[in-house]
């Protein structure tokens, strides 16, 4: 008889999963909060449960002992007689205390019980056992079973007493109070659920949001970004770092992109020039001096692509952070009277007015070269934008804050202020200076140094153009000040 093979259970189909929500870390902490709380409950219930229970007992154990002591000494100074009144009396009276004086025989002599409990004493004759409360008369009530604590005494003469407390109040109250805590704890435990349970979802759909942007940008959409519900707390706060880096990102990749446009603009021409003159010199029949000042040109051009290749190398080093290893207390009065040695001829042949005030001791922390380099670019470009007959001023000083400013100030044009965001970045020339030599760089790279440095780079309007044409510019880079 052939068979038909039947297929697998789908195993991983048929599994229970449990809701997103129950699956975040939110509500797997809540739940292990409600159960850390719910275990100390019971830890504390214990320790009050044990500790009520042992002071009832030693309370209950110590009155049987005084009540047994007492029958005890009448029986022994007077007789069975007098205890037998004693008992009466205190029955008669109420309370309490449970007696029961039986004869040599057996025979119930007195008491508000009729026979002794049926379990088992202990070493010492004390037992716990249950009884129904008798009415007056030896008849019995329908009242429940009663908990209770006795004592066994054996007399002289074959006499046996047992004197018991009733303990029954004691312990309804002790657990009226277990199932307070338990309940408590128990709502607790549900509390803590149904809150997880909330904040959870809560807590999901808000990084489900953030989530979904960080898809949508995987996708290439990089406009997208986070909602934010502004209350300051901790997902805020990621939403508010996730979308100041994906600007950043998105800006990058503009950079990126009009970089790409600024290389291919200003690499065109001097490419073309390279390859103009190797071609004339190829073809031309010249003599060879007119090959060499080719060749040479050419030389000259290939220098100034180099040039700018190295900044772009240098700006990409220095936004990785591989140049902070190398710093040093550097004093800023002789790096500053280092670039003013190297630009004060320049400035004599460009007919310009250049000035140095260094205040002495100002330290701070950093890279010596990059430092300079920082200092020469900005000496460099207001040499470059300033008029003939204008004025630069290098200056350090110390400000009201404590930190230490390098600033260079000329007469040039200046920079309007909606364009002086621009100009930091790379590649970003502006039209008026199209015509001059240089990338777009010097800025980049200064404020790249800044950046390395945890300096503040500052431009401003500067005392006014010397012929009158413009604002003139202060460039400011504020360091925080390192004693040595």
């Amino acid at each position: 008889m052939s068979s038909v093979a039947q297929p697998a259970p789908d195993v991983e189909g048929s599994r229970f999963i449990l809701p997103s929500f129950a699956r975040t870390t939110a509500f797997r902490l809540t739940l292990l909060s409600a159960a850390l709380f719910a275990f100390s409950s019971f830890v504390i219930l214990a320790l009050v449960y044990a500790a009520t229970v042992t002071a009832g007992v030693r309370r209950a154990d110590n009155a049987i002992a005084q009540e047994s002591i007492a029958i005890e000494a009448r029986f022994r100074a007077e007789g069975p007689a007098a205890a037998n009144r004693y008992i009466v009396q205190r029955s008669v009276a109420g309370g309490e205390f449970l007696y029961l004086l039986n004869q040599p025989s057996g025979r119930r002599l007195s008491g508000n019980i009729s026979n002794l409990p049926s379990t088992r004493p202990d070493d010492q004759g004390r037992v716990r056992f249950t009884y129904e409360r008798a009415r007056v008369g030896g008849q019995s009530t329908a009242e429940p079973s009663r908990a209770a604590r006795g004592l066994i005494s054996n007399l002289e003469g074959g006499y046996t007493l047992f004197v018991g407390l009733d303990v029954e109040d004691e312990a309804r109250f002790v657990t009226y109070i277990l199932n307070s805590v338990l309940i408590a704890s128990g709502l607790a435990v549900a509390m803590g659920i149904v809150s997880g349970a909330l904040v959870s979802r809560r807590f999901s759909r808000r990084l489900d949001d953030i989530n979904a942007a960080a898809r949508e940008v995987m996708a290439g959409r990089l406009q997208s970004r986070a909602p934010r519900n502004f209350s300051g707390d901790e997902l805020d706060d990621l939403a508010s770092n996730f979308n100041d880096m994906l600007d950043r990102v998105e800006r990058l990749m503009q950079r990126m992109r009009s970089a790409g446009d600024s290389i291919a603009h200003d690499l065109r021409l001097p490419l073309t020039r390279m390859r103009g003159r190797l071609e004339s010199a190829l073809v031309d029949a010249g003599d060879l001096a007119d090959r060499e000042a080719a060749l040479a040109q050419a030389i000259s051009d290939a220098d100034e692509l180099l040039k700018t290749f190295n900044a772009v190398l240098s700006l990409s080093r220095l936004q990785t952070g591989e140049r902070r290893r190398a710093f040093e207390t550097l004093d800023l009065a002789a790096i500053i009277a280092d670039v003013a040695e190297l630009y004060e001829p320049v400035c004599e042949e460009t007919g310009h007015e250049f000035a140095v005030d260094a205040a002495d001791g100002l330290t701070i922390l950093g890279d010596r070269e990059l430092v300079a380099q920082a200092t020469a670019n900005l000496v460099d470009n207001a040499i470059k934008y300033t008029p003939e007959g204008g004025a630069i001023m290098l200056r350090v000083r110390s400000t009201s804050s404590g930190a230490v400013e390098l600033s260079v100030t000329d007469t040039g044009p200046g920079i309007a202020p909606e364009e002086r965001p621009r100009v930091l970045e790379r590649f970003v020339r502006l039209e008026a200076s199209r015509n001059l030599p240089g990338v777009g760089l010097g800025l980049s790279l200064v404020q790249a140094i800044a950046e390395v440095h945890g300096a503040e780079l500052s431009l401003d309007d500067g005392p006014g153009a010397s012929n009158g044409d413009g604002t003139g510019l202060r460039i400011a880079l504020l360091f925080p000040r390192h004693r040595a």
